[in-house]
C-alpha cells in the first residue's frame, strides 16, 4: 500500500472564545467513487465531530484527547471540481479545507441481459420502485456506532471480473456506472461478511436479484447482489469471515457471480480501494491487529 502524506490545514474561527482546530486530509484530490478519510484535532472537548463534503455528513470517531477520525467518500457520480471539507463541533464549523474531486478512468463495459430487464411493464416498474425505497431505507438507517473493527476482507476470495465505476452498456444502451465489483463464483460457494455488523434487508430484487445488506455502522453498509441462497436475516449480528449467502446468478445477469457494493453516507464507493482506507483507519482507531 502506498504511503500516504499528510496535509494539515488550519483554520480558526473567532467568537466570544476563540476555538483553534486542524483538519487533515489524505490529500489535496479525491477520485469519483473513492473512500479516503479526516483527521481533526480540537483545543476543547466535545460532544460530537462530523464533517460535510458533497452534502454528506460524516462522523467522525474519537482516536486520542480531542483528536477525530473517521472516513469520507465521494460518489461515483459527483460532479468534478473544488468542494470543501468542513468540520462540525456540536454542529459549529471550526476548520473547513478545499479538496478536488477528479475524474477516474474505471473502463467499460459492454453486456447483453433478457430483453425483460430492457423494458418494463407496469407492474415490474411498480416492483422496482418498491425496492428501490427499500434498499434506500437500509443505506439511510444505518447505526450510531461503529460496527466493524480491524480491516475489511473480500466477501469471495476470487479474481475480479468486472470492476466498480465502469460505464455500464446494456443491450446497446449506456446505464449508470458499475456500482461495485463483480468477483468470480460458481452457483453455491459461500459468501462471507467482510467485517462484522448487522443484517438490515434481505430482499429478492428484479435486478440485483436475491440481495443481503449489512449496516456496518456510521453510515457504511455493504451490499451483496445475485445470491443462490441468503444464509441470515433481517437483525442478525454477523462477525467478520462469517457465511451470509451463497454465490447465484438470480436478477438480471450473464452468469453466476458475486456482485459487492459499499455505501458511506449513501456514497457509492469502490469496494477494494475501501479495503485499503478501512486499514488506514484500523491503524488510528488502534485495531491494527483485531482479528474481528
Amino acid at each position: 500500500m502506498k504511503k500516504i502524506t499528510v496535509l494539515t490545514f488550519l483554520l480558526c474561527f473567532l467568537s466570544t472564545s476563540a476555538w483553534s482546530a486542524s483538519l487533515q486530509l489524505a490529500g489535496k484530490t479525491v477520485g469519483i467513487g473513492q473512500p479516503s478519510w479526516v483527521r481533526v484535532c480540537l483545543d476543547r472537548k466535545v460532544s460530537k465531530l462530523t464533517v460535510r463534503l458533497c452534502q454528506r455528513e460524516f462522523d467522525l470517531e474519537k482516536v486520542k484527547k480531542n483528536c477525530y477520525a473517521g472516513p469520507i467518500a465521494v460518489d461515483v457520480r459527483q460532479k468534478l471540481g473544488y468542494y470543501l471539507v468542513t468540520a462540525l463541533a456540536d454542529g459549529r464549523q471550526v476548520a473547513s479545507a478545499k479538496i478536488k474531486v477528479v475524474s477516474k478512468d474505471y473502463g467499460v463495459r459492454r453486456i447483453t441481459v433478457n430483453k425483460k430487464y430492457s423494458k418494463l411493464t407496469a407492474e415490474q416498474l411498480a416492483r422496482y420502485r418498491r425496492e428501490i425505497a427499500s434498499i434506500k431505507a437500509a443505506i439511510k438507517n444505518s447505526s450510531a456506532g461503529r460496527l466493524w473493527k480491524g480491516s475489511f476482507i473480500k466477501p469471495v476470495a476470487t479474481k475480479v471480473v468486472s470492476r466498480f465505476g465502469k460505464r455500464s452498456i446494456v443491450n446497446g444502451i449506456e446505464k449508470s456506472p458499475h456500482g461495485g465489483v463483480d468477483l468470480r463464483g460458481k452457483v453455491g460457494d459461500p459468501v462471507k461478511a467482510p467485517a462484522n455488523g448487522r443484517v438490515n434487508l434481505v430482499l429478492d430484487t428484479y435486478f440485483g436479484g436475491l440481495m443481503v445488506m449489512i449496516d456496518h455502522g456510521r453510515g457504511l453498509v455493504s451490499c451483496y447482489l445475485h445470491l443462490s441462497a441468503a444464509l441470515v436475516e433481517p437483525g442478525q449480528v454477523v462477525e467478520k469471515g462469517e457465511v451470509i449467502g451463497e454465490v447465484g446468478s438470480s436478477g438480471r445477469v450473464t452468469g453466476p457471480h458475486l456482485h459487492w457494493g459499499i455505501y458511506l453516507a449513501g456514497a457509492k464507493l469502490s469496494p477494494l480501494d475501501w479495503i485499503d482506507t478501512s486499514k488506514t483507519l484500523s491503524r488510528f482507531y488502534g485495531e491494527t491487529n483485531a482479528k474481528n
